[in-house]
């Protein structure tokens, strides 16, 4: 019978080489779902990395969808049609997203680091020639 202290234990180099090799994984499965959503949102093809702008474009767009299928969903009912539950299941959190939208941020910052922002910038907007986030 083969006990807990039977078995050898891992060295502190092999600890940290395990550490950095499980960082290395992570970092690359993040890399490659940002890639991915980079092509799949329009406007998002050319950005320079930035986490923050991707993420916050991605959730515009879901939500831009989502009420487009939500609007489908009602034309469909008010014509009497069923309309699978499963349909509907995406927008439950609609509202609960457009209340939350409208809240100001407390303590937040834009990812360009300035605490201004030029008319129309959206907030977390990256702006032209900041290549704070670069190298990603």
């Amino acid at each position: 019978m083969v006990t807990v202290d039977d078995k050898p234990r891992l060295t502190e180099e092999e600890k940290k080489q395990n550490h950095i090799q499980s960082e290395h994984k992570r970092r690359t499965q993040i890399r490659n779902g940002l890639e991915a959503v980079s092509k799949i949102v329009p406007g998002c093809e050319n950005l320079q990395r930035s986490e923050g702008v991707l993420l916050h474009k991605l959730v515009e767009f879901m939500a831009v969808h989502m009420e487009e299928r939500q609007k489908m969903i009602e034309e469909l009912e008010s014509l009497g049609e069923e309309v699978d539950p499963q349909m509907k299941v995406c927008l439950r959190n609609l509202d609960d997203y457009h209340k939350n939208r409208s809240k100001p941020e407390e303590g937040a910052m834009s990812a360009s680091r300035s605490p201004t922002k030029e008319p129309g910038e959206q907030p977390g907007e990256q702006r032209e020639g900041d290549d704070s986030h670069a190298g990603y």
